[in-house]
């Protein structure tokens, strides 16, 4: 109940700002590549329409397959204790023109960005008087993991009245994620996990790299390190990717595409 008055009074509280701001490094370069599948993204903040469930679904087919986000990339009103949230659908992202808004959510889960390298920041998320590329507001979150997170290019980041004990895993420092911005750029309440060295203290029964000082090994599809064991936790892939997952080989009903495996439309099972 706590968590659902929060919710309302940050929604009141956000349409009476700015809705959206415009930042001035809106310009031409928008980090699109010829791989890229674009989504249009939210042009709102955290005011809904319709039932959680409603929400939730319309959220999921926005973003998923997504791996630009014309626009904010916003997932809010997690709050629906009959639906089972999966947000793995959120994998493929790697670049958000605008903010990102991750907010109120009931369950205890992690949330995971693996592909997220851009946060531009040509819109920002208004909030008590200041401008975010990034906001993680009201959540029990156990963790939020960005292990790719290279730049927010504008707008301030944001953590705020999460699970106290809350994990946010990043891969290299803050001040390098906001190009050493202002001072108070990064407000961030709970447990910053340190940088990981990759390939330094790791055990001796780790073949190659490991992951958070020695926490456990890479898997052995991953190259330039990873952020857990599995083979859809690498930085990046020793042969091939197939939707986020490392692979020695293509399916037989995919073929290559550079280092990607891609669905092939003309596969008859071998005939």
């Amino acid at each position: 109940m706590m968590l659902l008055v929060a919710m309302v009074v940050l929604a009141l509280a956000t349409r009476t700002a700015v809705s959206l701001k415009l930042s001035s490094n809106d310009i031409p370069e928008t980090g699109i590549t010829e791989n890229d599948r674009v989504c249009s993204g939210s042009r709102s903040s955290l005011s809904s329409s319709g039932s959680d469930s409603w929400w939730y679904n319309k959220t999921v087919q926005l973003y998923t397959n997504c791996t630009y986000v014309d626009g904010n990339l916003v997932v809010t009103w997690l709050t629906d204790e009959n639906i089972n949230y999966d947000l793995t659908f959120l994998r493929n992202i790697r670049y958000v023109r605008g903010f990102v808004l991750i907010a109120g959510s009931y369950e205890h889960m992690d949330l995971s960005l693996p592909s997220l390298e851009v946060i531009r920041g040509n819109y920002t998320f208004p909030y008590g008087g200041n401008e975010y590329g990034l906001a993680v507001l009201l959540t029990n979150f156990t963790s939020v993991r960005l292990p790719r997170l290279k730049e927010i290019s504008n707008g301030k980041v944001i953590f705020y009245a999460n699970r106290p004990d809350i994990r946010v895993e990043v891969s290299r420092s803050w001040d390098s994620i906001v190009r050493n911005r202002e001072p108070g750029a990064v407000n961030i309440q709970g447990h910053i996990m340190p940088l990981s060295p990759h390939s330094d203290e790791c055990p001796l029964s780790c073949p190659r790299r490991c992951y958070w000082y020695g926490a456990g090994c890479c898997h052995s599809q991953c190259a330039g390190g990873c952020w857990g064991p599995t083979p859809a936790q690498c930085e990046t892939c020793k042969d091939f990717e197939l939707e986020g997952v490392c692979l020695s080989h293509c399916p037989a009903d995919h073929y290559r595409h550079g280092r990607r495996c891609l669905l092939n439309p003309l596969y008859r099972g071998g005939q």
